[in-house]
């Protein structure tokens, strides 16, 4: 393969991709990837990301056009995204267990001209692609590890210039596509990485999906652009993962992976070889309040805590030398400018919930093809996240919720993440959901969605405990019990999903 890139100045901190190919270069011998037992180099992964693009661009990918790549493997999605990358385009990971609805919105809004797919989706993308116009080609994922000889010609992109898009979650509406530029990303992963002291010496166990922001950017470029060696391991197993974490530095994790290594019995012992594992942290949510002291007493060390979106990444973390108060998501990171405002723009108090906002050189770049959303979501010069939060006197920031999650009843704000600490910590309750539903009378009503762990809790039991420790208008009104709550791929709770299924329950 011929290659016609350019030499990249080392050490520039503005640009993604001059980075990656000046750490790629610096570091050509180095451990770059360990998968199933076998290393690769940055050299390695280097020559690997320059064939693919250069296949790609035989296929007519141009900077700035779209990449779609969903596939369940790893190792070719990361060298299809990676290609996509060096080739000047934009890389759209998508989840390859999306519906067929699902996929043809992403495909069509995005204007993919390329779709690498893996075998389970082949067959679904071609039949769809009658309707997508901009689509050139559809193809196998596995191809993208070992694709065809093509010369390879290094694009002219700027730091400006787009190279990642991730839908967002569709909670408002249809899901938005938010562009990251090459700057967006450099200064995400060196605020990051100054935050949580990464170094090429570390190892990062990455058992998170590449098609999520956490697992991608968080994980994934993080390692690549410190220098460090990612042991990318395919899927979380709560028995065989026990076996991974201890040969890494850094374990990125959501709750649920937490959760269930609690619940193995093998758990504290093999904890007990995890003393290379310098920082363990946790996202999508906080850790249950009940579970935390017992988690981080096998671990032996503080799960730190963050907090982030894909329009922003990572916006604040838990220092790594605390304080850790319980529930909290730390201190903005370098570069991040954060506020929590009242309704009417003024800065709230040290206790008091307002409207959590954000800027800085991090957030992204806009809504793909939508300047009306781009426009109001910076309109007052600062990025509203949606989520409402309380800083304490010393600038530590806690969230209560999302704001279209917070329920008013009767006059009254709940904010669901108040009451489900509550509930959580009712001996029977393994976990829950509050969320409001219409009511005539009082607008909304609260509803509890609660999973339990001793089937011996009854409703009389828990709205005992609920007045012992909440005032009257934050107790649920009606508690559901349920077998498990439903979630994303990253733990999430669904709650719109809950919201219907109790809406058509009545």
């Amino acid at each position: 393969m011929t290659s016609l890139a350019p030499e990249i100045p080392s050490g520039r901190r503005d640009h993604f991709l001059e980075e990656l190919r000046a750490t790629f270069a610096d570091r050509s011998g180095k451990a770059a990837l360990v998968h199933r037992e076998s290393t690769y180099s940055y050299g390695d992964l280097n020559r690997q990301a320059e064939r693919c693009a250069g296949w790609l661009q035989a296929l007519g990918v141009e900077p700035e056009s779209c990449v779609v790549v969903a596939s369940a493997e790893k190792r070719p999605f990361l060298a299809a995204h990676l290609g996509a990358i060096f080739a000047g385009a934009i890389s759209l990971p998508l989840n390859p267990r999306f519906t067929r609805d699902e996929l043809r919105y992403f495909l069509a809004d995005s204007a993919a001209r390329v779709a690498v797919v893996g075998p389970d989706l082949r067959a679904l993308v071609e039949e769809l692609k009658p309707e997508l116009p901009d689509l050139r080609a559809i193809v196998d994922a596995e191809t993208a590890w070992e694709p065809p000889e093509h010369t390879y010609r290094a694009p002219t992109v700027s730091a400006d210039d787009p190279c990642l898009m991730l839908y967002s979650s569709g909670t408002t509406g249809r899901p938005k596509g938010v562009v990251h530029t090459h700057a967006n990303l450099a200064a995400s992963l060196h605020a990051l990485g100054d935050c949580w002291r990464f170094t090429p010496d570390d190892i990062t166990t990455n058992v998170l999906p590449l098609f999520h922001i956490h697992g991608l950017s968080f994980a994934t470029h993080l390692s690549l652009l410190t220098g460090g060696c990612m042991r990318m391991v395919d899927t979380f197993h709560p028995r065989r993962t026990l076996d991974e974490v201890g040969k890494g530095t850094v374990f990125m994790s959501i709750p649920t992976f937490y959760y269930a290594f609690l619940d193995r019995p093998e758990f504290a012992e093999a904890a007990k070889g995890w003393g290379n594992v310098r920082l363990f942290t946790c996202g999508s949510a906080p850790i249950r309040p009940e579970v935390l002291p017992g988690l981080e007493a096998i671990l032996g060390r503080p799960v730190i805590n963050r907090y982030g979106m894909t329009e922003g990444h990572v916006l604040t973390s838990l220092p790594l030398d605390g304080p850790w108060p319980q529930g909290a998501v730390g201190l903005p990171l370098r570069g991040i400018e954060l506020s929590v405002t009242r309704d009417d723009g003024t800065p709230a108090e040290a206790g008091e919930v307002g409207s959590v906002r954000v800027r800085g050189p991090n957030l992204f770049r806009e809504y793909w093809r939508n300047p009306e959303a781009t426009r109001a979501a910076f309109a007052s010069g600062w990025f509203d996240t949606g989520d409402l939060g309380m800083r304490d006197a010393a600038g530590l920031l806690t969230l209560v919720g999302r704001k279209h999650d917070m329920i008013i009843t009767s006059g009254f704000n709940v904010y669901p993440q108040v009451v489900e600490r509550v509930i959580n910590e009712c001996p029977g309750v393994k976990e829950s959901a509050v969320l409001g539903l219409p009511d005539d009378r009082r607008g909304e009503r609260v509803v509890a969605v609660v999973v339990r762990d001793d089937p011996a809790l009854d409703e009389r039991g828990l709205r005992t405990h609920c007045a012992e420790h909440l005032v009257d208008y934050q107790r649920p009104v009606a508690i559901v019990f349920t077998d498990s709550l439903p979630r994303n791929a990253m733990g999430k709770v669904l709650r719109r999903e809950l919201r219907d299924e109790l809406s058509v329950r009545g």
